[in-house]
This record gives C-alpha cells, sequence and structure tokens, in this order.
C-alpha cells in the first residue's frame, strides 16, 4: 500500500509538472515532462507488479528495474531520432537522449545488485572488489577520452562533461557485469554480461558518429545498430532466466 500510495504522488506531482509547463511553455519542454511523466505511470506499475509475483522479492525487483531500464532505451532511441528530425533543437534531444540512456544504465546497476543479493550479497564479499572496479572505472573513463580527444579527434565541445559521466555510468555498469558473471559463474549473467558489452561498442561506434562528424556513415549505422540490437536482445533474454 505504501509503495502504491508513494507512486501515485509521485505520479501526480510529474502530471502537474507536464500541465503547467504544456501550458506555460509549449514545445520542447512539453514534449520532455510529459515523457517524464508517462515515464512514471509505468515505473509505479512495475514497482506493483513485483509486488505481486511469486517470485524472490530481490528477484521480482531486480526484474523490474530491468525493464524500466529497456523502457529508457526505448525513450533514449526517440529522443535521439527526434535530435535528426528536429534539427533546430538537436542539443536538447542529444541531451535527453543521452540522459534517458544513463539513467536506464542506473536501472540496470540497479537491477545486478538486487539480483546479486538473491544469489551472493556483494557487499559483504570482497567489496574491495567493487571498490577497485569503481576506481579503474575513473581510469578508464578518462583514458578513453584522452584517446578519443587526442587520437580519435572528436570534439565533444560542451558535451564534454556530459559525454564522460555518461561514459563513467556506461562502463561501470560493463564492468560490474562482467564481475558479477565471473563471480556467480552462470549462464544468464554471462549473457547480460555479453549484452552490456555490446552495449558499450555500440556506443563507441555512436561517439565516432555523434562527434567524429560521421552521423550519416551508412557502414557505422549498420554497425552500430546490430551491436545495439543484439545488447538489448540479451539485456531483454535475461528476465527468462528469472
Amino acid at each position: 500500500m505504501l509503495t502504491l500510495i508513494l507512486g501515485i504522488i509521485v505520479c501526480v506531482i510529474s502530471l502537474g509538472i507536464f500541465i503547467y509547463l504544456r501550458v506555460t511553455k509549449g514545445g520542447l519542454a512539453g514534449v520532455l515532462s510529459k515523457t517524464v511523466a508517462s515515464f512514471c505511470f509505468i515505473a509505479l506499475a512495475m514497482l506493483l507488479l513485483a509486488q505481486k509475483i511469486g517470485l524472490n522479492a530481490y528477484f521480482a525487483y531486480g526484474a523490474s528495474a530491468l525493464v524500466l531500464g529497456l523502457v529508457c532505451g526505448l525513450i533514449g532511441d526517440i529522443l535521439l531520432d527526434l535530435k535528426v528530425v528536429y534539427n533546430f533543437h538537436k542539443d536538447q534531444f542529444l541531451y535527453a537522449g543521452m540522459t534517458s540512456f544513463l539513467v536506464g544504465h542506473l536501472f540496470y546497476i540497479a537491477s545486478m545488485i538486487l539480483f546479486s543479493i538473491g544469489e551472493i550479497n556483494i557487499f559483504t564479499t570482497k567489496i574491495y572488489i567493487l571498490i577497485a572496479i569503481f576506481a579503474g572505472t575513473i581510469l578508464l573513463t578518462f583514458l578513453i577520452w584522452l584517446l578519443s580527444t587526442k587520437v580519435m579527434k572528436l570534439n565533444y565541445e560542451k558535451f564534454t562533461a556530459f559525454v564522460n559521466c555518461y561514459s563513467f555510468i556506461l562502463l561501470f555498469t560493463t564492468a560490474l557485469s562482467i564481475y558479477l558473471g565471473i563471480i556467480i559463474k552462470s549462464l544468464p549473467m554471462y549473457i547480460l554480461s555479453g549484452g552490456f558489452v555490446a552495449f558499450l561498442l555500440s556506443d563507441l561506434v555512436l561517439s565516432t558518429q555523434y562527434f567524429g562528424g560521421k552521423l550519416m556513415d551508412k557502414k557505422l549505422i549498420v554497425i552500430n545498430h546490430l551491436l545495439y540490437y543484439i545488447a538489448q536482445i540479451a539485456i531483454a533474454s535475461f528476465v527468462y532466466f528469472i
């Protein structure tokens, strides 16, 4: 009941923000706030569903977080394509699309932590490895930024801070999935970690397109989408094994 009440409150607040922005500003602000409001409704339904299905609570909420991550991917896909269609709002759509994917990866991290607690509590076993992964991810983020700007000549301009933040979250998500695959030693975790590796490779290709002046390169478009949808299929398939 508490989840229902709090969820309804959040949904009402997001709806109120959307109506206010739609009436006072309209345009892009109205579109994005409506998207957030709709996502809140889906999130509420998923959390309530997790309480109803007959699974270990950690697995149930982990599955919900995983699905919400996929929903964020759907929203991100639409927003990034709107960047191409409505070129005069391209920066805003790029920020919004990347934000949606970033939030999606946070849901993926939450889902993996919940799944791992159902198998083995990663916070009580070898916590120092998690700290090392976190620190290593920060270093790797810096090295990738250095390589992409100095060697590959990618130009992030005003997106530099945001791209690095997103890169860190994506790298940490991938590293955590690989670590969990190693310690849990199960086929589902191998599938999930393979999906995140494909996701990482897809975004590396996409960065070359967006910030390397190759947005319409047909070969890169094909490679990017193949990697991305392989990743999404692998992540979605993980639910079968719960």
